[in-house]
C-alpha cells in the first residue's frame, strides 16, 4: 500500500473576509460532457451569489456536472438554496448532476433535504459513476389541460406569476407559447 506524506497540511487560499469569490470556484473537464466544479471556504448569505454564478459559469457547454462541495468549511441556509437553483436549472436543461458533500454541507443536508431529493455521493468517482449510470433527459414541456389555468409552478399562461408562483426561475420557463415577462 502506497502512501504519501507531506510536511505541511495543503492550505488553500481564502480571499478577504473568507467568502467565496470566483478565485474560490475551480473547474476541471472530466470528459467531453462532463465537468467537475469545486468550491472551497465558506458559504453564507454575502457569498452564496458568488457560487451560483461560479457553478453557472463553469456548466456552460457541458451534460452533466460534479458538484464537490467537500472542502468547504462552512456552508449556511443561503448555500441550500443555490443548490435547490442547480437542481431545478440542471432538470430544466436535461443536465445530470450530483453533488459531493462535506460535513458542513451534509449537516445542512441532514435538515434540508431529509427525503435525499439531491442526488448526491460520498466522492468524485462515485458522481461520475452515477452521473454515468442515471443518463438526465430534458423534461417534455406540454400545454395544460382545459380548464388549467396555471402549472405546479404558478406561472399563468399569460405570462404574469400567480400567488403560488416563485420568483428568480433559473432557466426560461415555458406555459403552454407564454414566457414570463
Amino acid at each position: 500500500m502506497l502512501v504519501a506524506h507531506t510536511t505541511r497540511p495543503i492550505a488553500f487560499p481564502r480571499p478577504a473576509g473568507n467568502h467565496i469569490g470566483y478565485d474560490m470556484v475551480r473547474a476541471r473537464e472530466l470528459s467531453s460532457t462532463t465537468v467537475l466544479v469545486t468550491a472551497v471556504g465558506e458559504v453564507d448569505a454575502a457569498s452564496a451569489a458568488d457560487l451560483s454564478e461560479g457553478i453557472a459559469r463553469h456548466l456552460s457547454g457541458y451534460r452533466q456536472l460534479v458538484l464537490d462541495l467537500s472542502r468547504l468549511v462552512f456552508f449556511a441556509a443561503a448555500g441550500y438554496s443555490v443548490l435547490h437553483r442547480v437542481h431545478s436549472g440542471c432538470a430544466l436543461a436535461g443536465i445530470g448532476w450530483v453533488l459531493v458533500p462535506g460535513p458542513e454541507v451534509a449537516r445542512l443536508l441532514r435538515v434540508c433535504d431529509p427525503d435525499g431529493i439531491l442526488p448526491t455521493a460520498p466522492n468524485i468517482v462515485s458522481a461520475v459513476a452515477r452521473n454515468w449510470r442515471e443518463p438526465t433527459r430534458p423534461p417534455e414541456l406540454s400545454t395544460l389541460p382545459p380548464g388549467t389555468d396555471h402549472c405546479s409552478c404558478g406561472i399563468l399562461p399569460s405570462g404574469e406569476t400567480s400567488a403560488l408562483g416563485r420568483r428568480g426561475l433559473p432557466w426560461p420557463h415555458r406555459v403552454g407559447n407564454s414566457m414570463p415577462r
